[in-house]
């Protein structure tokens, strides 16, 4: 049965800088790829790929209607800005998004050239994006990967610092609960259970969190969120080894908060404005 959200996809992480964010992610130990350009959205960003899912740094390289809404967002500091969704069908999902009253923008198609064995190619996508209207705090948008034979490789899939893929977001919202109906039309009846004060949704595959502002430093102590109100805050990233993670982190002079034996922190001021978990 095909599905319009089969789980997380990706996240994108918006800098102010796309030269010192790439700096710092090779620092953490990210095998990250070339720099791709987004011509049609005036967009260039870099990937790190993992299995079977993956993140983005993206960085404004040029103004265009396409983005004026992540320049605005940017002016509040940059960070974890959107979650793309998996899905079987752009166009599945827009029918499926429209049908829940989520107001999609009709899908949108794209490229950007990569370089394998030698070769150009260049990878295609289309995506369906959801107003900032029926954001429930995360910007969500489905993305269909027409070529994904240019984007999920094995051999870009291997991290000096371990990684391999999401564990989950974590999202910073005051009033938890008042999201569970919105995300309900993205990942469907039932799909949202509390947790004390706390809301997780399934997606299908990773978990999505949202916590409220207390809630979440109790959670990461030491941590101060780069933004104020709500906004998606942390990104955890599953690795083969914790410690050989933390032994490499520390060999590059990246600061850390360990809150216990099974969490490593890495805090905004060392990942362009993200907050990464790792985890084993």
């Amino acid at each position: 049965m095909k599905r319009a959200v089969k789980g997380l996809d990706h996240v994108v992480v918006m800098v102010d800088g796309i030269d010192a964010a790439e700096a710092q992610y090779v620092k953490l130990g990210f095998q990250v790829q070339p720099r791709g350009f987004h011509t049609k959205l005036g967009t260039a960003n870099h990937l790190m790929i993992f299995d079977t899912d993956y993140f983005e740094i993206l960085g404004i390289v040029a103004d265009t209607p396409f983005n004026a809404e992540r320049r605005e967002w940017l002016k509040a500091g940059g960070g974890l800005a959107n979650v793309a969704l998996a899905t079987d069908g752009a166009d599945l999902a827009f029918d499926a998004f429209k049908a829940a009253g989520l107001n999609p923008d009709a899908p949108l198609f794209f490229d950007r050239a990569v370089e394998i064995a030698g070769k150009t190619e260049h990878a295609q996508f289309r995506t369906v994006r959801i107003p900032k209207t029926n954001m429930p705090v995360v910007g969500f948008f489905v993305c269909e990967h027409v070529t994904p034979q240019f984007v999920y490789r094995a051999e870009w899939a291997k991290h000096p610092n371990g990684a391999r893929g999401i564990a989950g977001v974590t999202v910073i919202a005051e009033q938890p609960a008042r999201w569970i109906a919105e995300l309900e039309k993205y990942f469907g009846a039932g799909s949202v259970r509390r947790d004390g004060e706390a809301l997780v949704a399934d997606t299908g595959t990773q978990p999505i969190r949202y916590l409220a502002r207390k809630d979440y430093a109790a959670r990461y102590p030491g941590i101060v969120p780069v933004r104020p109100g709500d906004h998606p805050a942390l990104l955890s990233v599953r690795v083969d080894s914790l410690a050989a993670c933390e032994a490499l982190l520390a060999k590059n002079g990246v600061k850390t908060v360990k809150p216990d034996a099974g969490r490593l922190l890495v805090p905004p001021s060392e990942a362009a404005h993200l907050t990464i978990e790792f985890v084993q």
